[in-house]
């Protein structure tokens, strides 16, 4: 619908002069005969008139396309995706595009443009309206899977209170380390078998209850505990996981009100040293001088003791954690055992890796009296650091064209998905997405064509361990699980999730304030791959486009951030992947390192990436639990070998009896494969000079062509753990040994690691080499818990950001299907003699309002 006017030349037109009035039959107006005027107009006269309407004419011309131009654009260009189905057929040769497509261009399509419409017309030309998330009416209706809401939280917080389990919440600030205050509510996962009995029987639910940890400082003496409160929505009863004292208070994971305590030791020593820092970091002091102090990781080994190793560092504008690219060479460490902050302090001070020195005293007069090598940065130094460190656009290299706007994605037929609560439905795929604050993202009961495949997939930990040749960084581990990876914050629009992301909610609790914080964490999309899932150009042309749903967690711990994705395919795969990116935690570039090669550019541990900053080598260690059920809980672990021989070793892999080669075979090499049942728990690393391929299946149920069906668990590298088991991380972090270990499921082998070893790496709680203890895993429900990961050695390119980095593994069918599992859906087919035509969905012309995304706005 269109309100512009049409302005038509009638000679032009086809318009004809019997139609028109008589005195404009003719280009001029002529007397006619008998007339009193003469019947022909003089040459000067005719001169004007022509030049007259020649000017005329130019100006219409001129004024026409000026109205022309304003009208296509008007304010509002660039801020809707349109699609014309016409116009994406002429340029795709025939394909069309289905749901989540690119934007196609609004510049062949056959309608006006949209910003030339009144409101009317755009709302006529919107996408169409997906239906609203539906939601359940109660605590006690909400699928067993479900996350604890926000609300849910603060009930289970009241119910605590009134049972004396944890104190009451301060009218202001934050509880202190004499309180007993909770550190994390998350959702405990219910009995499996009771959980499958609800599910597929239709018996009682097990309910829903919450796994609450909690800081006990107001007992004699101190511990950390762990409560199973529930059920949700019903009469709540506490159970304690733990004996009293079981838990040591020192083994507890590190928190704000924690902090504050080690902040007080750093500034009395920090006062003390103000010489020494003005002199050596451009006249920045501690507190509130332009530096900072950052805690690092394990506070010790065992779990009664607690000490602190922290590095100062250069505070950067605008920035929480720029600080990581700008460590300085001073480090200390603070004793901070029990709850009684009075007996705290610091000591054990280096300042360019001399040391150690006792107390801040005696390393100033070190200092002073020149006993020690010193350094100093130059004037001015600081005023440098937001230009090189905040991730901004550089406005003096724009990129060619950088300033037009990118393709984008668009629904043309609104959503192709359906979501509950937080379970979605999409193209035969039905799953719950679930989270935890500790351990983070993961997805439940996982279907396809209404058989269950997955009944658990879940990131369990993020394992660093870190090495550089610096007083703080060279014994720096991280277990991330302990900082919470499901402290979740709200999504960047259009940076972590398209614009048409259904967004949902995730909980978790705010240890500070004692109070629950919700967030739109969570986006759920379908993706175009612009790619085909399949293709063939034969004597037709045909294939299938390849479009996936995607579930998203992206989440900010410390200075990394990650982005944990679960995405399911038309043909039965899913695919698990972590990335990522964010600030490196680096460590001090000293010019003057012995250790340094001799172009002072690399060390053992990395290279110089700034002007003193060193890129510390680490890695990235994702682990997963993966509770696949195929057909059922009765499973086996097939390990299919990739081998070469002769052919007389291949033929014997089925019958032994063979004594001869074939004659066929006009050579002695072939390459063949071998089957392996594990028949008990055990560890399995990846090798890329003897090729496996890992396969759960169900030998009781075949496909038709009487093979077991199953899926096979592919990781997306091959990365492995070189540490040496001597290492003290390594009883903790044993899971970054194996890209995949096999175990029998117990209700009480819950994660991949203990959630407090991070600080007792050498007595750890839980270690997935403890659950390898030989158990029969044949025909039984197995876990597998797959660990994917990458190294890094950061390089210039890691400064300010590192650009995403990703890792991550597949479950793909294997025998599951009898044949190709996608064509139940529309396929692209052409034939030459055109006797099969078939087509995906066609897209519909229409637009998406895209809003300009401001973070920090209301």
């Amino acid at each position: 619908m269109s309100t512009s006017h049409s302005f038509e030349n009638p000679a032009f037109s086809g318009a004809s002069d019997e139609n028109l009035p008589d005195q404009k039959k003719s280009p001029y107006y002529l007397a006619s005969p008998g007339s009193s005027h003469s019947s022909k107009m003089s040459t000067r006269s005719l001169y004007c008139a022509a030049l007259t309407g020649i000017i005329v004419f130019a100006l219409g011309l001129g004024l026409g396309f000026l109205i022309g131009y304003f009208a296509y654009k008007a304010p509002g260009e660039g801020t809707s995706a349109t699609g014309n189905s016409a116009s994406n057929s002429a340029t795709m040769n025939g394909a069309t595009t289905p749901s989540g497509s690119t934007r196609p261009p609004t510049t062949q399509s056959t309608r006006p443009p949209t910003s030339a419409c009144n409101g009317v017309c755009k709302e006529e030309l919107k996408c169409p309206q997906s239906a609203p998330i539906t939601q359940s009416e109660s605590s006690s209706s909400r699928g067993i899977f479900e996350m604890v809401t926000a609300s849910e939280m603060e009930e289970v917080y009241e119910f605590m209170v009134q049972q004396g389990l944890v104190d009451q919440r301060p009218s202001s600030g934050s509880p202190s380390l004499q309180n007993t205050y909770i550190y994390s509510i998350s959702l405990y996962l219910p009995n499996k078998d009771e959980a499958i009995s609800h599910l597929d029987e239709g018996l009682a639910s097990p309910g829903r209850y919450a796994d609450v940890h909690v800081h006990r400082g107001n007992r004699n003496v101190a511990d950390i505990m762990e409560y199973r409160v529930g059920p949700l929505g019903g009469a709540m009863t506490a159970t304690a996981l733990y004996n009293d004292g079981e838990l040591p208070y020192n083994s507890r994971p590190r928190d704000g009100i924690e902090w504050d305590g080690i902040t007080e030791q750093v500034t009395l020593a920090m006062s003390i040293l103000r010489p020494l820092l003005m002199e050596s970091f451009d006249g920045a002091y501690y507190p509130e001088g332009g530096m900072t102090f950052h805690p690092q990781a394990p506070p010790g080994l065992l779990p009664e003791e607690r000490e602190t190793r922290f590095v100062m560092a250069l505070l950067v504008d605008g920035t929480a954690r720029g600080r990581d690219l700008h460590p300085l060479p001073l480090t200390g460490t603070v004793r901070n055992p029990g709850t009684d902050k009075s007996q705290w302090y610091s000591y054990n001070f280096y300042y360019l890796n001399q040391g150690p020195f006792r107390t801040a005293e005696e390393l100033l007069e070190a200092f002073q009296n020149g006993t020690i090598r010193k350094f100093a940065m130059p004037r001015g130094h600081r005023q440098t650091l937001f230009e090189t460190t905040f991730p901004k656009q550089d406005g003096n290299k724009p990129r060619d064209m950088s300033n037009k706007a990118p393709p984008r994605t668009y629904e043309p037929a609104g959503r192709r998905y359906t979501v509950h609560d937080h379970t979605v439905k999409w193209m035969d795929w039905e799953f719950t997405v679930f989270g935890s604050q500790l351990r983070g993202p993961g997805v439940m009961n996982v279907q396809f064509k209404g058989e269950r495949i997955v009944y658990e997939n879940s990131l369990n930990d993020v394992g660093l361990i870190y090495a550089s040749d610096v007083s703080s960084g060279a014994n720096t581990v991280y277990m991330d699980a302990t900082f919470g990876l499901g402290e979740w914050q709200n999504v960047i629009i259009g940076v972590d999730c398209p614009e048409h992301a259904t967004l949902l909610d995730a909980a978790w609790w705010n240890m500070g304030a004692q109070r629950s914080v919700s967030a739109k964490a969570i986006c759920i999309f379908e993706m175009d791959g612009q790619e085909a899932i399949w293709r063939r150009k034969d004597r037709f042309a045909a294939g299938l486009r390849n479009t996936y749903l995607v579930a998203r967690f992206p989440m900010s711990v410390g200075n990394y951030d990650y982005t944990i994705d679960f995405r399911f395919y038309l043909d039965g795969r899913m695919q698990s992947t972590g990335m990522a990116s964010g600030f490196i935690q680096a460590s001090f570039w000293d010019q003057g390192n012995p250790h340094a090669g001799n172009d002072k550019t690399t060390d053992p541990f990395g290279y110089r990436v700034s002007e003193y900053t060193h890129g510390a080598l680490h890695d990235h260690t994702f682990g997963f639990k993966v509770d696949l059920d195929i057909l059922g809980k009765k499973n086996k672990f097939e390990v299919i070998h990739w081998k070469a021989g002769n052919v007389l070793d291949a033929l014997k892999t089925q019958n032994n009896n063979i004594t001869l080669k074939p004659p066929y075979y006009l050579y002695n090499e072939t390459r063949f494969v071998e089957w392996e049942t594990l028949a008990t728990e055990a560890g399995l690393k990846l090798s890329y000079a003897n090729p496996k391929i890992w396969t759960v299946v169900n030998e009781e149920h075949k496909n038709k062509w009487g093979v077991p069906r199953g899926y096979r668990i592919a990781p997306m590298s091959a990365y492995g753990q070189v540490v040496p088991d001597s290492h003290p991380a390594m009883g903790a972090l044993s899971f970054t040994k194996y890209q995949c270990a096999v175990t029998k499921r117990k209700e009480d082998e819950r994660f991949i690691t203990g959630s407090y070893d991070q600080n007792r790496m050498a007595n750890p709680t839980g270690s997935l080499e403890r659950m390898l203890d030989g158990e029969n895993i044949v025909n039984e429900d197995l876990i597998t818990w797959v660990s994917v990961g990458f190294i890094h050695v950061p390089t210039s390119e890691d400064v300010p950001m590192t650009a995403r980095v990703e890792t991550g593994f597949w479950l793909k069918p294997w025998n599951y299907f009898d044949t190709t599992a996608v064509f139940d859906v529309p396929q692209y087919v052409d034939t030459m003699d055109h006797s099969i035509t078939e087509r995906p969905p066609a897209p519909t012309d229409c637009y998406q309002p895209v809003k300009e995304n401001c973070y920090f706005c209301n």
